[in-house]
């Protein structure tokens, strides 16, 4: 029987596995570990097990007056559990909520947001007033109906001992598969209450937030992993927050996602200078080595995919054409579970993508 992609699912069934080293936490919890990057700037940093989760890095920046923080979560329990560390390091109301891109994961949390401050500001790219209502709740609804039965097929899955690939399963892919089910059955318990909030101030290019001594800059670099995708820069404290323009140990390519424009935007990111970059998911890393790994691999989708669409190969055609091994073996090596995700997200939904991409007629004026 054919497998069940996990991509069907995309962009709910996110996330990646985080294994943490040791550090100078300031709180630690069962799904995430605060850890302090400056004076003021904390990252939630997922403790998942490996490779899959749902929940995304969160920062707080802690300011003079206020607090601005960097991302939402998946759920409203997670997201109580977060300000509830937040709490813990300062009394100070949240201003801003900035919102990297518009996928559920991010956003969620919203709610318990505005719950906490009615005075919140959400920001967000201009377009996901567009895309959000259209695309982002056509796949939220994908998720609610097909969610329980696929909860239970991962359960199968564990009960029989067999991974996705069909293989035997291994410990890596069964502390995923148990951790996926019990996440959906969560997402499906909390939705009837789940009120997806727009964002307040939307941006196109840059928003400069002066808070007090501190500078956020807030840029949209380009296309990537969504249309929207924001990233925030701290220039004095060299820290520099992707959101899932970047995400380790796999990136996630998927049917939102623009290939023919992700490594030039990757390229941009590139240039802005940071000694701690924190992914939308994953750990904390402390030199550029990953986001060229990931530049190289989105610049040979792109080309490769466009190759294919110019010998006049259909999409199944073009899957198999675009080879993608070597880099396959560079970010997931002998793990099945990555090998899975890579599979999934960059050979199939990423070339998907790329080929609609390669064949869209250009608009008429």
């Amino acid at each position: 029987m054919k497998r069940k992609s996990i991509a069907l699912f995309f962009p709910l069934l996110l996330a990646l596995c985080l294994v943490l080293e040791p550090s100078r936490a300031a709180a630690q919890s069962d799904s995430f570990e605060i850890q302090k990057l400056a004076d003021g700037v904390y990252a939630a940093l997922r403790k998942h097990p490996p490779t899959m989760s749902f929940d995304p890095n969160n920062v707080f920046i802690i300011n003079d007056d206020d607090v601005v923080v960097v991302d939402a979560n998946a759920s409203l329990a997670g997201t109580r559990a977060l300000l509830a560390e937040l709490r813990k390091l300062t009394n100070k109301p949240v201003k801003y909520v900035i919102n990297t891109h518009w996928h559920d994961d991010h956003i969620i949390g919203n709610q318990v947001y505005r719950e906490a401050f009615p005075n919140v500001e959400f920001i967000a790219h201009a377009s996901t007033l567009r895309d959000r209502p259209t695309i982002g709740d056509a796949n939220r609804k994908q998720m609610l109906d097909g969610g329980k039965g696929y909860a239970e097929y991962l359960k199968k899955r564990v009960a029989e001992n067999k991974s996705l690939a069909g293989t035997d399963i291994t410990e890596e892919e069964r502390l995923n598969y148990n951790a996926d089910a019990a996440w959906i059955e969560r997402a499906l318990t909390e939705a009837p209450n789940v009120k997806i909030l727009p964002p307040t101030l939307t941006i196109e290019d840059r928003l400069t937030l002066q808070r007090g001594k501190r500078t956020i800059d807030i840029r949209f670099l380009g296309r990537g992993h969504t249309g929207a995708d924001l990233i925030v820069h701290l220039p004095q404290e060299g820290i520099l927050l992707t959101g899932d323009l970047i995400v380790w140990p796999v990136p996630l390519v998927g049917s939102t996602s623009f290939p023919a424009a992700y490594s030039a935007t990757l390229e941009r990111l590139l240039t802005i200078p940071a000694q701690t970059i924190v992914p939308g998911h994953g750990p904390v890393l402390h030199d550029q080595a990953y986001l060229k790994q990931m530049t190289q691999l989105l610049a040979a989708l792109k080309t490769q995919t466009a190759a294919a669409v110019a010998r006049g190969e259909t999409l199944e055609q073009a899957r198999q054409s675009v080879n993608l091994k070597e880099f396959r073996q560079q970010f997931a090596g002998a793990s099945m579970m990555r090998r899975i995700l890579f599979g999934d997200y960059v050979s199939g939904a990423g070339v998907a993508a790329a080929f609609r991409e390669a064949t869209e007629r250009p608009a008429v004026p």
